[in-house]
Parts: structure tokens; C-alpha cells; sequence
């Protein structure tokens, strides 16, 4: 290793450092008190993307199948207006994310810390990730579809991550 390297870890926050064996104890200390807004920035930005779920998500299981039936009748709806079409859904605990799509296989998880959620928030998350079949990234684009496909999808996101900013 050649340089000093900092990690900020999911989902606690937790910061790693490695350094090469000729480093300095002196020198790793500064270059982390010199990093430290960086390590506070990408802390909060961690914090605001865990679920904020009121239930333990072991108390949730009971919830996955109706979940699960609410998504499979959603699902056909949204790729029909949206002209695209998902390979399959799951749903999963999810430390970080509300939801996933891989682009390559075109499968969709959801995360079941939705199924303690306001169901218009399941659609959201939903259509998020079915626009992402669309467009890959966070981008004007996507932002795009997102307006054209929910136009209040603002101020559900703003209420599934009140902390969250949206980066265009």
C-alpha cells in the first residue's frame, strides 16, 4: 500500500483507515483530523439513507407476502404505462436502500422496511426503480421520467427521507 486510505463503513458510520507500514502514527492522525468534514458529510449522508422504520424488521415478516401481492398487482400497472418491463421483484431486508434494480438482469427488490410505510410510498419506490430500467443514473433524465411518471414524487421522497437531498 502506497498511500493512506479512509472509509466511512454502512450503515454505522464507522471509519476505517489503512496506511502503509512506513507511516507515521503523527501523519495517519492528521491526514484523518484534515478528512473530517469529509467523514461527517458521507456519516449524515449514511444516516439518511437507512430506513427510518419505527417496527424491527423480524416484526415485519408477517408483512412480506401481502407485500409481496401488492407489488405483483402494481407492477403490470406501472410497466405498462411506462412501456418497460422488469424480469422479476423481490423483497429483502435492506440495511441502506429503500430499493435496487440491476439493469442487466432487469430484477427489482424492494426493501420490506416499505411494508411499515404508506402504500403510495411502495409505488413510489416502485416506479423509482422501474424508471431506473429506463435510465441508469440519477440524472436529469431520469428526474425527467420520474416528473412524467409521478408528478408528486417530490414530496414522497421527501417523506420516505426527510433528511435526503435530491443531486441533480
Amino acid at each position: 500500500m502506497k498511500n493512506i486510505r479512509l472509509r466511512v463503513i454502512a450503515p454505522s458510520g464507522e471509519v476505517k483507515v489503512s496506511a502503509p507500514h512506513r507511516a507515521r502514527v503523527e501523519d495517519v492522525l492528521h491526514f484523518i483530523a484534515e478528512k473530517q468534514v469529509w467523514i461527517r458529510q458521507h456519516q449524515q449522508r449514511i444516516q439518511a439513507q437507512i430506513p427510518d422504520t419505527p417496527v424491527p424488521e423480524q416484526d415485519l415478516e408477517h408483512l412480506r407476502e401481502p407485500m409481496k401481492q401488492r407489488i405483483a398487482e402494481l407492477l403490470p400497472i406501472w410497466e405498462q404505462r411506462m412501456h418497460v418491463r422488469a424480469s422479476s421483484f423481490g423483497v429483502r431486508k435492506m440495511k441502506t436502500r429503500w430499493g435496487s434494480c440491476n439493469i442487466r438482469t432487469r430484477k427489482i427488490w424492494l426493501s420490506l422496511a416499505l411494508a411499515a410505510k404508506d402504500e403510495d410510498l411502495l409505488e413510489y419506490v416502485l416506479v423509482h426503480e422501474l424508471v431506473h430500467l429506463k435510465e441508469a443514473g440519477h440524472n436529469a433524465r431520469f428526474y425527467g421520467f420520474m416528473d412524467e411518471y409521478m408528478p408528486d414524487w417530490r414530496e414522497k421522497h421527501k417523506r420516505l427521507n426527510p433528511n435526503a437531498r435530491i443531486r441533480l
